[in-house]
């Protein structure tokens, strides 16, 4: 496991949400740092005007620049992969920390320079000391979202210069404040990294949130499977698509037969564990991805299925021999049940829309319940 790794896990168990937050670093750490790079080149041109680097050493300031200008192109260049996997993610963020910190080891060689050419005056020294605190400042406080990064960029930019400026005895008096703010840095950098891990912790439990209420607002509280006005949509979305061109479908509206009694006989709760046990038995029958499966309400259960009505018509056969034969086990009662079952496929002359369908299906159900119950009744053709 890699640090970006460790970092990226707000918690021991890793899926999707540890992938995400990963991205999410990916993300944060390109958009707060693509532009810093060229900070150091502004930074340059100002120390460079003021000490008036190009009078005595032309090929350094113009090999320093274009150093700066490089380093600050290529992180502009380095963006993240769209729709990566977390693999992905992390040889980016590999790659990126090892480009990153190349702009303040150049700044820092500038600094040591500036700090030991007696041709710099004390102004200028001073100007780039400054610059060296905003550079070392932005990685402790700005580039907090991964922690090694941050750690990295402030030694770069520090060490050196307390190196230089403990050497001398003549800057004593700077070091130690230097020192100091050192050691400041060594705290934002732990206090930023911890507010970033509790915003991105923040962001991942209000994903959570909202996915959960997307999931409670789409799915049926008892059975599990999608709720009517979620299969609704469906149904209207997949006839909009049909009328277009795209591909045929079928509806299913199944409902058991003489469900009361079997409220009235063994109570509400074994009806409850009832339409459970129903709706594991018609997901086993029509599986996902081709079928989407719905408690209508009460006993009545819908299936949205890819194909025609022929198909659909023998698989419904196939389930309501299946619990004539079969019975459901509900909270350990045995129950033989049986159901009747409207198919119809969509036609959009004879249809129009999904309502439309819903109504024909419906119909045909009902015409089922008449004709004795248990059996499938396809919905009839439109004379031509």
């Amino acid at each position: 496991m890699t640090p970006f790794d460790r970092q990226a896990d707000a918690d021991p168990a890793r899926g999707p949400m540890a992938d995400w937050r990963l991205g999410q670093m990916v993300a944060d750490t390109y958009q707060l740092s693509k532009l810093g790079g060229l900070l150091y080149l502004f930074g340059w041109v100002v120390i460079a005007w003021l000490g008036g680097v190009m009078a005595f050493a032309p090929v350094t300031a113009l090999a320093a620049g274009a150093g700066f200008l490089l380093l600050g192109g290529l992180r502009l260049l380095m963006r993240p992969p769209r729709a990566a996997n977390a693999d992905q993610n992390r040889r980016w963020l590999l790659r990126y920390a090892l480009v990153l910190p190349l702009a303040s080891v150049l700044w820092s060689v500038v600094q040591a320079w500036l700090l030991v050419d007696a041709r710099f005056d004390q102004d200028t020294r001073m100007v780039s000391l400054i610059a060296t605190i905003g550079y070392a400042t932005v990685f402790a406080n700005i580039y907090s979202t991964v922690r090694h990064l941050a750690a990295v960029g402030v030694c770069v930019l520090f060490v050196p210069l307390l190196a230089v400026l403990w050497s001398d005895p003549g800057n004593r008096a700077l070091a130690v404040a230097m020192s100091f703010y050192a050691l400041y840095l060594a705290g934002a950098v732990v206090r930023s990294h911890a507010e970033y891990r509790r915003r991105l912790r923040l962001d991942q439990a209000l994903r959570e949130q909202r996915d959960l209420y997307e999931h409670l607002s789409r799915t049926d509280p008892l059975t599990g499977v999608c709720n009517r006005r979620h299969f609704t949509a469906r149904l209207d979305l997949a006839a909009q698509r049909a009328r277009a061109g795209g591909p045929g479908f079928t509806l299913l509206i199944l409902d058991i037969d003489h469900f009361k009694h079997v409220n009235d006989r063994h109570g509400h709760a074994v009806g409850d564990a009832c339409l459970k046990a129903l709706a594991d038995r018609m997901q086993r029958a029509f599986p996902a991805p081709g079928a989407l499966l719905a408690r209508l309400g009460g006993e009545e259960f819908g299936v949205l299925l890819d194909g025609d009505a022929a198909s659909a018509a023998q698989a419904a056969e196939a389930l309501r021999h299946d619990l004539a034969v079969n019975p459901l086990d509900a909270d350990g009662e045995r129950l033989r049940v049986t159901v009747s079952i409207g198919v119809g496929a969509f036609d959009a002359r004879s249809h129009g829309d999904g309502d439309g369908l819903y109504r024909a299906v419906d119909m045909a159900l009902y015409a089922a319940k008449a004709q004795g119950r248990n059996r499938v009744l396809p919905v009839q053709a439109a004379p031509a």
